[in-house]
C-alpha cells in the first residue's frame, strides 16, 4: 500500500516522467502506471550537494530520450526524400539546349546573333536560364519562333522560363514539345556559358566568342596565268607573261582567304598598270578577255575569287601590275606581275644544243612541241634552239618567219624551224632540227646560221651569230678522268668520261652506257653516290660527267685509283689516278712550319735587339762628350764671370779715387781764389 505522503500531488506530477526542481524538493520516489516506466534515483530524494546522483540519472534519462526523437526525425525524412525523389525521377526529363541535355559548346564571330533553342522536360513547370562571362541571353531574340505554353522574361543574364501561373508548383507543366527560341549575343570576345536549370538537371552552352574574320595576305593568292593555262584555270605558280604589244597576255587569277585560311568575301581587289599593259576584271577564267584601263577594280560581295584580265596598249616594253587588297578601310598590296609587251623582231639568238653530229643522217628532231634544250636525254634534244628579241632586247612572239642555213651542206644540213609551243615554251622560242649529212667525214665541220623575216619571208635580214657542229663517229675507246689532281678528306669528286671514235676524235652526241657491267671501281671507298655501271648516260660533245662522289673519309696520305672497262667491243681499260691528302699530315707539316717561321722571326729579332744595344752605346758616349764639352763651357763662363766682377770692383775703387781727388781739387781752387 502505497502512503499518501508517497503519491505524486497531481499538481506537481510531470507528464511522461519529466521532474521539475518542485517535484526533487518533495523527496518522493514515483511509480507510474503500467504504460509508464519506473524512474528511480539511488535514495529516492533529491540530494543537496552538487553533481548529486539524481541529477546524473535524469541527465541520462533526457539523452537517450533525445537519440530516440533524432532517430524518429530522420527516418521521417528520409521517407520523404525517398518520395519526392521517386516521383521526380519518374515524371521529369533534363531540359535540352540545341537539342542535348548534357554540355555542348559553339564557336561564333563577336557582334552577331545566333539562335538557341531551349527544349522542355516533363513534369517541371519552371525552369531557369542563366549566362555567365561575356555575351547574353536575348528574347524575343533576331528569331521568336515558340511552341507549346511559354514564354520567357526580359532580356538579360538570368531568365525564368515558366509555363502557366509561373511558382512552382501552380499552372500546368512543360509538355516535351515546348521550346523556347532566343538568340546568344556578344559584343566582345571571350567565353560565354549558358545553363537551362530544372529540378532534375542542367544542361549547358559553352560558347567561344571571337574576332570577326579578316583578309589575310598571307593566304591570299595572286597567280599569274600565261594564254595556254588561261585556257584551264589557275595556275600552281605563277607563268611567265608576255605577248605582242597589242595582244592578249593572260590573266592574274586572285583568291582572297581570311586568317584561318577560309574563303573570305566583301573585299574589294584593283589592280593598277606602271608601264605598258591594260588590265580588266572578270569572274571567270577567260582567255579571250582583254584589258581596258590603266587601272581596275571589283568588290566580291559572294565570292572569294577574281580574275584580272592582261592586254598590251600598243607599246612594247614591260608593264607592272600592282594587285591591293582593300577590307575595311585597310588597303593591302597582295602582289606585284611583271608583263613583257614585244614589238617586232629585230634579232636572234642561237642557243647550241648538240655539238657532235652522226654522218648519214640521225634525225635530232626531238619534239618541237616543247623546250626541247630542256631534255634530260639527247634523243629528245633540238640540235639548235633560236631565241627572237624586240629591239628592247626582250624576246618576242611577234610574227616572223625563222630559218636555218649551213655553210657546208656536204658535212651539214639544215632543217626546219618550228615554234615552239607548250607550257614549257619560252617566248618567241623556235626549234631547229640539224643533221649531218651522209658519208661527211668524221671531223669534218660546218656553221649553222639562224635567219630571221619580218616581211612575210621576201628577205631574210636579221641574222644570228653562227654556230659550229662536227662530225663524229661511233664510240671505239673510252677514257676517265678526275676533276682534280688532289683531293682532301670528303671534298667533292667527279669522274669526266669521254668518248671517241676510231678517228681518235669526239664521238657523235647520243644516249650511251660507256661501261660493262662490272662498272667502275675505286681503290678506296667514295662517299656518296654509286659507281658508273653500264647504264646509258647522255653524251653530248663527246663527255659525260658523273657527280655526286665525295673523297675518301679515312685519314692517310696515298693515291686513288678508279678503274673499269669500257663497253666497246674492244673492251678497253680504263682507269684514272689522283692523289689523297691526309689532314692531319698537312697539319703536322703546317705546324712545322709555322714554328721554322717562328724561329726566324725570334732570330731576326735577337739581331734587331742587338742593333739596338750598339745604338743604345754609341748614344750613351755621344751623351757623355756633349757633357764634358757642357761642363768646360760651364768653367769658362764662370771664370769669365769672376773676371767681370773683379773688374767692377776696380772700377768702383778707380772712381772713389776720382772723386777724392775731385774734392782735394776744388779745395785748391777755393784757396787760390781766396
Amino acid at each position: 500500500m502505497t502512503y499518501i505522503a508517497q503519491q505524486v500531488s497531481r499538481a506537481i506530477r510531470i507528464l511522461r516522467g519529466n521532474r521539475d526542481e518542485s517535484a526533487r524538493a518533495s523527496h518522493l520516489v514515483v511509480e507510474k502506471d503500467l504504460l509508464m516506466t519506473y524512474e528511480t534515483d539511488f535514495l529516492g530524494q533529491a540530494e543537496t550537494e552538487k553533481y548529486s546522483l539524481s541529477t546524473f540519472s535524469e541527465r541520462k534519462i533526457m539523452s537517450t530520450k533525445t537519440v530516440l526523437k533524432r532517430v524518429a526525425l530522420v527516418a521521417a525524412a528520409a521517407l520523404a526524400i525517398g518520395g519526392i525523389s521517386a516521383v521526380s525521377a519518374n515524371a521529369a526529363a533534363t531540359p535540352a539546349i540545341n537539342g542535348s541535355t548534357t554540355s555542348i559548346t559553339a564557336s561564333y564571330v563577336v557582334g552577331t546573333y545566333h539562335s538557341v533553342t531551349f527544349l522542355a522536360g516533363t513534369a517541371d513547370n519552371v525552369y531557369t536560364l542563366t549566362s555567365t562571362g561575356v555575351g547574353s541571353v536575348n528574347y524575343p531574340s533576331v528569331v521568336t519562333t515558340t511552341t507549346g505554353n511559354a514564354t520567357l522574361t526580359a532580356t538579360g543574364t538570368s531568365e525564368v522560363w515558366s509555363n502557366g501561373a509561373g511558382a512552382v508548383g501552380v499552372g500546368g507543366v512543360f509538355a516535351a514539345t515546348d521550346s523556347v527560341i532566343a538568340s546568344a549575343y556578344s559584343a566582345t570576345a571571350g567565353t560565354q556559358t549558358i545553363t537551362v536549370n530544372s529540378s532534375t538537371g542542367a544542361s549547358t552552352l559553352t560558347i567561344t566568342w571571337g574576332a570577326a574574320p579578316a583578309f589575310s595576305a598571307a593566304y591570299s593568292t595572286a597567280i599569274a596565268n600565261n594564254v595556254t593555262d588561261s585556257l584551264t584555270g589557275t595556275a600552281a605558280s605563277d607563268d611567265t607573261l608576255s605577248a605582242a604589244k597589242n595582244a592578249y597576255a593572260g590573266e592574274i587569277a586572285v583568291i582572297i582567304k581570311d586568317g584561318s585560311n577560309s574563303a573570305y568575301n566583301g573585299t574589294t581587289v584593283s589592280a593598277s598598270v606602271s608601264g605598258a599593259g591594260l588590265v580588266a576584271f572578270g569572274a571567270t577564267t577567260n582567255n579571250a578577255a582583254v584589258g581596258t584601263a590603266k587601272v581596275a577594280s571589283s568588290t566580291l560581295t559572294a565570292a572569294n575569287t577574281t580574275f584580272i584580265y592582261l592586254s598590251g596598249d600598243g607599246t612594247a616594253g614591260t608593264g607592272t601590275v600592282t594587285i591591293s587588297v582593300t577590307d575595311g578601310s585597310t588597303t593591302t598590296v597582295l602582289a606585284t606581275k611583271t608583263v613583257t609587251y614585244t614589238g617586232s623582231v629585230a634579232a636572234l639568238k642561237a642557243q647550241q644544243n648538240l655539238y657532235v653530229l652522226k654522218a648519214g643522217g640521225t634525225t635530232y628532231a626531238g619534239t618541237v612541241s616543247i623546250n626541247d634544250a630542256a631534255s634530260t636525254t639527247v634523243a629528245l634534244k633540238t640540235p639548235l634552239t633560236v631565241f627572237a628579241t624586240d629591239a628592247n632586247g626582250n624576246k618576242s612572239n611577234a610574227a616572223a618567219n625563222v630559218k636555218i642555213v649551213s655553210s657546208d651542206s656536204t658535212v651539214v644540213t639544215a632543217g626546219a624551224c618550228t615554234a615552239a609551243t607548250g607550257t614549257s615554251a619560252a617566248i618567241g622560242e623556235y626549234n631547229c632540227i640539224v643533221n649531218g649529212t651522209a658519208l661527211a667525214a668524221s671531223g669534218k665541220t660546218a656553221t649553222i646560221t639562224a635567219e630571221a623575216s619580218t616581211d612575210g619571208g621576201t628577205t631574210f635580214t636579221i641574222l644570228a651569230t653562227p654556230v659550229t657542229f662536227t662530225i663524229g663517229g661511233s664510240i671505239a675507246a673510252v677514257s676517265i678522268a678526275t676533276d682534280a689532281v688532289t683531293y682532301v678528306v670528303g671534298s667533292p669528286l667527279k669522274i669526266v668520261a669521254t668518248a671517241k671514235d676510231s678517228a681518235g676524235n669526239l664521238a657523235y652526241d647520243q644516249d650511251a652506257a660507256l661501261f660493262t657491267s662490272s662498272g667502275l671501281v675505286a681503290s678506296t671507298v667514295l662517299g656518296g653516290a654509286i659507281l658508273p655501271t653500264n647504264v646509258a648516260t647522255t653524251v653530248i660533245n663527246g663527255v659525260h660527267t658523273y657527280s655526286g662522289f665525295y673523297a675518301p673519309v679515312t685519314s692517310g696520305s696515298g693515291t686513288l685509283t678508279i678503274s673499269g672497262t669500257d663497253s666497246t667491243t674492244a673492251g678497253n681499260a680504263v682507269s684514272a689516278t689522283a692523289a689523297l691528302s691526309d689532314p692531319s699530315s698537312d697539319a703536322s707539316n703546317a705546324a712545322t712550319d709555322a714554328a721554322n717561321e717562328a724561329t726566324d722571326a725570334a732570330n731576326a729579332a735577337t739581331d734587331a735587339a742587338n742593333a739596338a744595344a750598339d745604338s743604345a752605346d754609341a748614344a750613351t758616349q755621344a751623351a757623355q762628350d756633349a757633357s764634358d764639352q757642357a761642363a768646360a763651357a760651364l768653367a769658362a763662363v764662370t771664370a769669365l764671370s769672376q773676371q767681370v766682377t773683379d773688374l767692377s770692383a776696380k772700377i768702383a775703387a778707380l772712381g772713389a779715387s776720382i772723386a777724392k781727388i775731385t774734392a782735394t781739387l776744388a779745395k785748391v781752387a777755393s784757396k787760390v781764389k781766396a
